[in-house]
């Protein structure tokens, strides 16, 4: 199996030698070099894509301090991409901005929202079982994000949401999967990311959003859901 990741931000320079670069952390988290040939595509800075929509069968998209509707070349193009991998049946896993891309890519509509930032970890309600987590059941992921998928992509399902974040996590049948939070964040990592961002966030916006050991975080869970939606062989025939 071919497995793309398409680089939408990185991992601040500080924090690299400590923690690896954006890339690093997916794989890890998912574990990626064990299912097949992990290639990675700078679409941020080098506007870099696959040369063919057929080079991989899974397109991961990860965060960005961008956002769909702020007029860039390089979202452009990928919104361009993910509709061709879309038709080519091309599986596609995206975190809050690859969330917010491919919905919008496919239908879907992303705005700033007036509720404000969804910083720390917040929770939502499962519509659906994810892996041990059970539908009815609240889940709590790390998050960092001002724009939300306001209308999902056409034909998507909404599997977890809440008052403030309606449409958290999406799904297209057996072929895309989306989250607003990062299953793929450590707490060590998201607190250190937030001592990055000082100016943007107060003090008090900081202290009340770093992850402490009181706080249950539900990655482990959803990044199982994760690669079995991806990589298990019943979901495989494209």
């Amino acid at each position: 199996m071919n497995i793309g990741i398409l680089l939408c931000g990185d991992v601040p320079a500080k924090l690299i030698e400590e923690f690896g670069g954006y890339s690093d952390c997916l794989k890890t988290h998912y574990s990626l070099d064990s299912y097949g040939s992990v290639k990675t595509w700078n679409v941020y800075q080098h506007n870099e894509f696959p040369k063919f929509i057929n080079e991989c069968d899974v397109y991961i998209i990860g965060g960005s301090p961008s956002g769909v509707n702020d007029n860039l070349n390089w979202v452009k193009d990928l919104t361009t991409f993910i509709q061709s991998a879309f038709r080519a049946k091309r599986k596609l896993f995206g975190i809050c901005f690859g969330h917010q891309v491919i919905n919008y890519a496919l239908g879907g509509k992303v705005e700033e929202t007036k509720r404000g930032w969804g910083l720390g970890a917040y929770d939502v309600l499962l519509k659906q079982n994810i892996d041990e987590l059970t539908s009815g059941q609240k889940m709590k992921l790390i998050a960092i994000h001002q724009d939300q998928v306001i209308s999902t992509g056409t034909g998507f399902e909404v599997l977890a949401g809440s008052e403030f974040c309606p449409h958290y996590m999406t799904k297209y049948q057996d072929r895309v999967l989306t989250v607003q939070g990062h299953p793929e964040f450590t707490a060590a990592f998201f607190n250190a990311l937030l001592s990055q961002r000082i100016d943007i966030f107060q003090q008090d916006e900081i202290e009340a959003a770093t992850i402490t050991e009181e706080i249950k975080i539900d990655s482990l869970a959803f990044n199982r859901f994760v690669t079995d939606f991806l990589f298990a062989k019943q979901s495989l025939s494209f």
